[in-house]
């Protein structure tokens, strides 16, 4: 039975969200189509990750922030009570009837990726189709906060069983997650933190977390836990609005030099999905100004642009720590 309640399923449904199990959902990303059709592929191209071959999914669609840009649908949007008032991370019952088993998860974000790949058979050549069904990456950022869904490291061990590479986005507000990750030493490809707004003012108008007292404090926990070295790549993500967050580049640098991340990502807010009822479509900042505001923290840090996609309004920074390309997938599991 699905944790999810009925109004939003039917939402997320009529969204082409594929939902899975208790609280899982999939949804093919407009890159995979493109992949698929046109040979073109996303920004990730340069960590070495072919769009085809990705899927994007959530273990959970329960989120203890309100972000104004999100493009994802919140209930507060429609109507509903915010599902994270429901949960009791120390109630392993409560736990055990929201969430779906890691075997599961993998289970279904295969299956159903499956599914929607399928119908491309007709199209393209049998090389790239097997390619598409049989995923090699992984990228918890669909929807939802994926550090509230109970099981992370088992999680990461899972799809690496798959043989999968895994990318992580997270808010930073659950620093507890981070650590069990490192003890357990299930660790993923590559950690994204989206940098909070700088300012409690900012944060607090862009952010719009639902702890209000405790969220930016263990943000800065896991900047710190990151900041005295993961054995794992990491990305300082500033997703950037005109109007909101797009603004003091010390701040942010403050925090990345206590994060000290692999790489930096500057990217644009795009004005689709629920942010077209929530903001105007001036908060949409054009990549002239995303590059400008990565060569200010290129400026403040010890950080060099190494690539841009305007198509995506993206500016990636790198320290030189891990090389841009991940080595494992220089030579790509085979299908």
């Amino acid at each position: 039975m699905s944790y999810i309640p009925q109004k939003m399923q039917s939402l997320l449904k009529k969204q082409r969200y594929q939902l899975y199990g208790k609280n899982t959902a999939i949804k093919k990303c407009n890159w995979t189509h493109n992949a698929l059709r046109e040979n073109r592929f996303c920004y990730k191209r340069f960590y070495g990750i072919k769009s085809h071959r990705c899927v994007q999914f959530s273990p959970t669609l329960i989120c203890n922030f309100n972000c104004q840009f999100c493009w994802r649908v919140h209930e507060s949007d429609i109507g509903l009570k915010n599902m994270y008032h429901e949960y009791k991370s120390s109630d392993s019952q409560n736990v055990e009837e929201i969430f779906d088993s890691p075997k599961e998860v993998v289970k279904g974000l295969i299956q159903c990726q499956r599914n929607i790949i399928c119908g491309y058979k007709p199209f393209v050549d049998s090389k790239k189709y097997e390619e598409a069904m049989n995923p090699q990456h992984a990228t918890l950022s669909l929807t939802g906060e994926p550090f509230l869904y109970p099981w992370i490291p088992e999680l990461i061990q899972e799809l690496k069983k798959q043989d999968m590479t895994v990318f992580i986005v997270t808010n930073g507000s659950f620093p507890g997650v981070l650590k069990s990750i490192l003890k357990t030493r299930s660790y993923p490809t590559q950690l994204y933190v989206t940098l909070p707004a700088p300012g409690i003012k900012n944060f607090l108008r862009t952010h719009r977390p639902l702890e209000k007292e405790r969220a930016l404090n263990r943000i800065w926990e896991t900047l710190t836990l990151i900041g005295k070295g993961v054995p794992f790549r990491t990305v300082a993500r500033l997703t950037v609005a005109e109007g909101l967050n797009l603004v003091d580049p010390e701040g942010y640098a403050e925090m990345i030099e206590r994060m000290n991340p692999s790489f930096i990502e500057v990217k644009g807010v795009v004005h689709v999905g629920a942010t077209e009822k929530r903001l105007p479509r001036s908060i949409m900042p054009s990549h002239e100004k995303i590059v400008e505001f990565a060569n200010e923290l290129e400026k403040l840090t010890n950080y060099k642009v190494v690539r841009e996609s305007k198509v995506s309004r993206l500016v990636i920074l790198s320290n030189e720590s891990f090389p841009l390309m991940i080595p494992e997938l220089e030579n790509p599991v085979r299908s």
